[in-house]
């Protein structure tokens, strides 16, 4: 859910379609080794680190709806660019909580890999459509798609903190 709203709000900046691509890929290759990682370190790391990811992904959202209402009220708006580490730090943004899935998933499934390979395809898929969505969106509602973007996005953030 988290990998739709933010393609959906990123989608409203008119990014081109080989960008929505290649970040719905990653999104989903992060999402397919995150809960084997998860599955792997994840009792560990959060045997010694008290931070849940919870908190990081409020703050990473926070930001990126705070900029997105800002940008809707300057003058000059720049064009959007996601470059290559906008994309990795989009994909870990949104597959921070498959992380922590990835602790119980032995337990609720018998074959990981396969649960994991869903789970990547389905958020590949959820990705793109959320960056399709915003696309049309932005033609339809011009620059007040910056605000709506944001507010979609602060308002989730604060979902995600309770």
């Amino acid at each position: 859910m988290d990998a739709f709203c933010l393609s959906l709000s990123y989608g409203i900046l008119n990014i081109k379609l080989n960008k929505m691509i290649i970040t719905s890929i990653i999104v989903g290759i992060f999402h397919f080794f995150m809960p084997l990682l998860g599955n792997k370190f994840g009792i560990l790391l959060f045997n010694y680190v008290y931070i849940k990811p919870k908190y990081i992904l409020f703050f990473v959202f926070l930001y990126l709806s705070i900029n997105m209402i800002l940008s809707f009220f300057a003058k000059n708006k720049k064009p959007s660019n996601l470059n290559m580490i906008g994309i990795i730090l989009f994909a870990i943004s949104v597959s921070l909580d498959s992380f922590s899935l990835g602790i119980g998933i032995t337990y609720l499934y018998e074959n990981v890999y396969l649960s994991c390979l869903l789970f990547c395809i389905i958020s590949m898929v959820f990705t793109l459509i959320g960056f399709l969505l915003g696309n049309k969106l932005s033609y339809k509602i011009g620059k007040y798609s910056y605000l709506l973007g944001g507010l979609i996005l602060l308002i989730y953030s604060i979902i995600i903190i309770k």
